[in-house]
């Protein structure tokens, strides 16, 4: 097994692509965070509704970018 420097870590880890994964991954659950927080002060159903829609998307964009990321990984080492 070879040794990987810490410069080629840094390289590897802030690349463009894995920037655009951190961001998509940052960005669902910064989304999920304020969905829940309207799911549990609306009171108007069709905000209840919409906020449940929207909690269910990023849950699927978290997952997906996790799933994307360690893809990359495992597919370039």
């Amino acid at each position: 097994m070879t040794t990987v420097s810490a410069r080629d870590a840094l390289l590897y880890a802030t690349g463009d692509e894995m920037l655009k994964l951190y961001g998509s991954l940052i960005g669902s659950w910064v989304l999920a965070f304020f969905t829940q927080f309207v799911l549990q002060t609306s009171v108007q159903p069709i905000m209840q509704f919409g906020a449940v829609v929207v909690l269910l998307a990023s849950g699927i964009a978290f997952i997906s970018s996790v799933v994307a990321i360690a893809y990359k990984v495992l597919a370039e080492s």
